[in-house]
């Protein structure tokens, strides 16, 4: 509650109305429960140019060992047809080399009457053959962690209000929040729970997601040769298995024998509201990904650090739906 000191704020805070009082934690997670279900409503169809660099840094071995990989791709909100929403990217240029038989196969998805979840699905997990470092992934869309606080999530978590900071101009409260009940929203392949944590950064007055940042301990199980196993995620796609995970060609990493992997993420997103758009979209996401890698056949501890950014924001009309399965 709202401190005072001196007279004059005894005085005012005996004619302060009740409803002056700030929104506890419960009150603007409901908001932002609200928001998350609406977000896909606010278009049928955006796609985002993504600008996203991987480098990976190796215990004992020297940076330039291991070459930085660079994608150019689309990254598309979509509006899931008979409710919900996702998002996902489609590589087009691996370090400006073009990716073979892809041409505008998103957008062709995407305006397709008929096209469905798998196909979705199966353009993810293809572009996540891209990632490289110590943990395969194929959740690593800035839009994740908003995805996870639908209203009909928001009883797994316990939320903790914090403290306030301005960014871009707008007074945002943070959030801290972890998952407490189980089964997790996110799995390993084997079915081990993990749970999620970490703050969003949200406008109390409505419920506007400005900033959001995850963290994961142990969400990969093994890694399978010549793929590491990446998370389940419970979603609208229901991203499963290894999701394509193979090392990018141009890199030196090679993937380990079966063993369990002590793994760790940090994924935080900033968002912004580009003119022209009445909605708020992922401007910048940095993610930090740590675990064991086998290089020049000798283990060693990986980090993997990117750097991704959106712009050239376009929207589309309301043929582009994905028809559920």
């Amino acid at each position: 509650m709202r401190q005072w000191s001196g007279v004059i704020a005894v005085i005012l805070s005996v004619s302060a109305p009740a409803n002056a009082q700030e929104p506890s934690a419960a009150e603007i997670m409901t908001r932002v429960g609200a928001y998350a279900a609406a977000y896909g409503e606010k278009a049928s169809v955006i796609v985002a140019s993504e600008t996203y660099t991987q480098t990976v840094l190796v215990e004992g071995v020297a940076d330039t060992a291991i070459r930085p990989i660079k994608l150019d791709a689309e990254f598309a909100i979509v509006r899931l047809r008979g409710g919900g929403w996702t998002g996902f990217r489609d590589v087009v240029e691996v370090n400006d080399e073009p990716v073979g038989d892809r041409k505008d196969r998103l957008l062709s998805l995407l305006t397709s009457e008929s096209a469905s979840i798998s196909e979705a699905t199966r353009i993810a997990n293809e572009s996540a053959r891209f990632n490289v470092g110590p943990i395969s992934r194929n959740f690593n869309t800035p839009t994740a962690a908003l995805f996870f606080f639908l209203p009909e999530n928001l009883e797994r978590f316990t939320f903790t209000r914090k403290g306030t900071k301005e960014i871009d101009k707008i007074k945002t409260v943070e959030i801290a929040f972890k998952e407490t009940k189980v089964p997790t929203l996110v799995t390993t392949r084997a079915g081990t729970n993990v749970p999620l944590e970490g703050s969003l950064w949200v406008n109390p007055a409505d419920g506007t997601v400005i900033r959001t940042r995850m963290h994961m301990e142990k969400f990969a199980d093994q890694q399978v040769a010549p793929d590491q196993a990446a998370p389940k995620v419970t979603g609208p796609l229901n991203v499963t298995g290894n999701g394509g995970g193979r090392p990018a060609a141009n890199s030196n990493v090679a993937a380990m024998d079966s063993r369990p992997i002590d793994s760790s993420a940090d994924i935080e997103v900033t968002y912004r509201k580009p003119a022209g758009v009445d909605l708020w979209l992922p401007a910048q996401m940095t993610e930090l990904y740590e675990g064991p890698i086998l290089i020049r056949n000798h283990p060693s501890s990986g980090r993997a650090t990117t750097r991704a950014s959106y712009s050239n924001f376009k929207q589309f009309g309301a043929a582009g739906k994905i028809v559920p399965q």
